[in-house]
């Protein structure tokens, strides 16, 4: 998100813009390691508008950024499912299980009331994603420093950033942090917002029977897990949200137990499976899951964009957008 805030905040400003990034490289942490998924069907509804109005943008651009139109099954409870639904904003309609089951053959003996068809849904190429809006915002004369590590934040605007690569001077700063929003605010003396760390564990399966690259996502609302093919294999969560206070992406030592649990229990076609690897990643959640986006209440020259709960990246240009109005 911080990036698409730069790409959309350059259009109509003159001003300099900054962008200040601790790793050598975009994308290292959640926006480069999620599930890379277009999801629009989400019961917040606010939520739900942002997905979908960056979903437009993105099919308007899906050559340049590798989206995947291959659309989504969520399934579980059809009262479940239906507070994900605004027919008039995203077309969806509801599939009869064995229909599904016909067409994600690895879902063969799992049980579940109905599931509901997204059509317009998809997956994202991350790092094309992130050189559109690096390049769109570099072609009007965003600077990006990279391999630059934030050390402190001195006055109230104008600030005195410093940091790895020196000290620079900004009339105003925008958080975009990411895990590590809280700690930026901190040093900046804003506001103690409620913003949770939480670490999520992806994995991908190898051994996996009729796979089909051009299958939908798929997404189990009560049962808590997802999946859809990814490099020859199948990328799979359990939607583990763990409170943590250290973001070092480390594995849990029991992760993979508890995924492989989850398979014996629930989806019997994927019980000859073998891991081949697992990562994890952040997300950074509000109490009540709403984005944060606009000026801290206390300091006039501070702007936060954060808070996402995993949508930073499928919500992303409706994010920077909504930003840069603010």
């Amino acid at each position: 998100a911080g990036t698409s805030t730069a790409f959309h905040l350059s259009q109509n400003l003159s001003e300099s813009i900054l962008v200040i990034e601790k790793e050598k490289i975009p994308g290292v942490h959640a926006s480069g390691r999620n599930a890379s998924l277009v999801l629009q069907s989400i019961a917040h509804p606010h939520i739900r508008k942002a997905m979908a109005e960056s979903r437009n943008a993105y099919e308007k651009h899906a050559d340049s950024i590798g989206f995947e139109q291959h659309g989504s099954l969520l399934i579980g409870p059809k009262t479940l499912l239906e507070e994900t639904r605004q027919p008039k904003l995203i077309p969806s309609e509801y599939q009869d299980p064995r229909e599904v089951i016909h067409q994600i053959p690895i879902l063969k003996g799992h049980h579940f009331e109905t599931a509901l068809w997204t059509p317009s849904d998809g997956v994202m190429d991350i790092s094309s994603l992130l050189q559109f809006y690096i390049q769109g915002a570099l072609d009007r004369n965003v600077r990006f420093q990279f391999d630059c590590q934030l050390l402190d934040i001195v006055g109230t605007g104008p600030y005195q950033i410093k940091t790895s690569q020196g000290t620079i001077v900004v009339g105003d700063i925008i958080n975009a942090a990411g895990a590590w929003i809280s700690e930026v605010a901190q040093i900046a003396d804003g506001t103690a917002l409620t913003l949770s760390a939480l670490k999520r564990h992806l994995f991908i399966l190898d051994n996996i029977p009729n796979l089909d690259n051009r299958q939908p996502f798929v997404w189990n609302l009560s049962e808590n897990f997802y999946c859809r093919p990814e490099s020859g294999g199948l990328l799979f969560s359990i939607c583990d949200e763990e409170k943590t206070t250290s973001l070092e992406p480390t594995v849990n030592s029991d992760i993979s137990k508890d995924m492989a649990e989850l398979i014996l229990n629930h989806i019997p076609a994927l019980h000859e499976a073998v891991q081949r690897e697992v990562w994890s990643c952040f997300r950074t959640k509000t109490p009540d899951n709403s984005f944060v986006i606009g000026w801290d209440p206390r300091c006039d020259h501070l702007f936060w964009v954060g808070g996402f709960g995993g949508h930073g990246m499928g919500a992303s240009w409706e994010i920077g957008r909504i930003a840069a109005e603010l």
